[in-house]
């Protein structure tokens, strides 16, 4: 069972390593997941702030900064993912979640406030769960995973 576990670990599984560029494409992955999260995390805080008339214009502000922040960092992740993954149908699936989230986030950054709960209750992850899933198959299974 250990075995097993170990080899579904790409960082422990030894061929890994082996492979003509997998490595890299696993890191731009990763660093896609991580930056990619922690922006769809800010921006949901802050849409759930927006939305609440008893915010502060500051709490606003403060959360809207680092929602901008996260974005910065994910769209750097994002172009180095496409860079490392070329003309894909992964590098394409991961553009159209990046695009989704971001439409989500010019609605929230242009809505008046308070933005409608509708808006901010809206459950981005939730609608970029099944694509994010078969995102993460589709990497598997080119890096034969």
């Amino acid at each position: 069972m250990r075995q097993y576990k170990a080899n579904l670990n790409p960082l422990l599984s030894g061929g890994l390593g082996n492979r003509n560029g997998q490595a890299a494409l696993l890191a731009a992955y990763q660093e896609f997941r991580a930056m990619f999260a922690e922006w769809v995390s800010a921006e949901t805080q802050y849409a759930a702030t927006k939305s609440r008339k008893s915010s502060s214009p500051k709490e606003i502000e403060d959360l809207r900064s680092l929602s901008v922040n996260k974005f910065a960092w994910a769209i750097g992740a994002v172009a180095d993912f496409q860079s490392a993954w070329g003309e894909s149908e992964v590098s394409d699936l991961a553009g159209a979640i990046f695009y989704h989230v971001a439409d989500w986030c010019d609605e929230v950054g242009n809505a008046q406030f308070p933005i409608p709960k509708e808006l901010a209750q809206r459950g981005i992850a939730e609608e970029i769960s099944e694509s994010s899933a078969e995102l993460h198959l589709m990497v598997c299974e080119e890096l034969s995973m």
